[in-house]
């Protein structure tokens, strides 16, 4: 995405985004997106105290059976609906619910760059000489997907692992 921009809008950058997960991302890149999520677990905590124990279960035997996390749009708190959804699921084939979380967690993403795009236009005029609205030093959170990589002077642009490190690490 970062190599692909400028933008011209939200849906020029949701559908450069959704070329890019459907069309070019290998299986291997879907799962590793997968795996940084937990969305059953982290529904765990809001469901009513009889739930959980019945949501663990189910967290734990979708992940036998299929080698990922459950991945959901619902938001976390709906307990009930991301329980009856993960046991429905749960009968599907790998074949399927590779295809179902894969559009999952696109609407994540589509989400995630409509927050982002939105920040962007919101942000870009408030935040003078590299800062961010919290003063720290320009980020990937930071990136401006209206502008070229050279105009938001990516900040790893140039540095090698040990200064990527160190500069994280100062953020």
């Amino acid at each position: 995405m970062i190599e692909a921009s400028p933008f011209s809008s939200l849906d020029h950058a949701t559908s450069f985004a959704r070329q890019l997960w459907f069309k070019e991302s290998r299986i291997q890149s879907w799962l590793d997106a997968f795996s940084g999520q937990s969305h059953l677990f982290r529904a765990i905590s809001y469901a009513p105290g009889s739930m959980m124990r019945e949501m663990l279960h189910w967290d734990r035997k979708y992940r036998a059976k299929f080698g990922f996390e459950f991945i959901t749009s619902t938001e976390k708190w709906c307990s009930q609906e991301i329980l009856d959804e993960v046991k429905s699921h749960y009968e599907n084939s790998l074949v399927v619910e590779l295809d179902i979380a894969a559009q999952e967690e696109f609407k994540l993403i589509a989400v995630g760059l409509e927050r982002l795009w939105d920040r962007e236009n919101v942000v870009s005029s408030e935040i003078s000489e590299g800062e961010d609205s919290a003063g720290r030093k320009g980020s990937m959170l930071s990136y401006d997907l209206n502008r070229t990589r050279e105009e938001n002077e990516y900040p790893y642009s140039g540095m090698s692992p040990e200064e990527k490190n160190a500069w994280h690490l100062a953020t």
